[in-house]
């Protein structure tokens, strides 16, 4: 089983890791921590600048007209 909480670290407490406990009984768990971006919307004219500069930097990057992305994608996912 697995879940994911999102949450601000002052709202941590020990009510937190009881409801932990009591989803997870005596099983052995992984517990991991990161701190999240911020999920502020992007303009549409901030996309596009990021675009455009991705894509020139990209620009003389060639790719195979024969590179099945889909499998590639299932390889990375096995």
């Amino acid at each position: 089983m697995q879940m994911t909480y999102k949450v601000t670290a002052d709202s941590l407490n020990s009510g937190f890791l009881e409801a932990i406990k009591e989803r997870f009984g005596k099983k052995e768990v992984e517990i991991t921590i990161k701190d999240v971006e911020s999920d502020t919307p992007v303009s549409q004219m901030e996309a596009f600048r990021k675009m455009e500069k991705l894509r020139k930097k990209l620009k003389k990057v060639k790719i195979d007209p024969n590179l099945d992305l889909s499998a590639l994608a299932n390889e990375v996912n096995l």
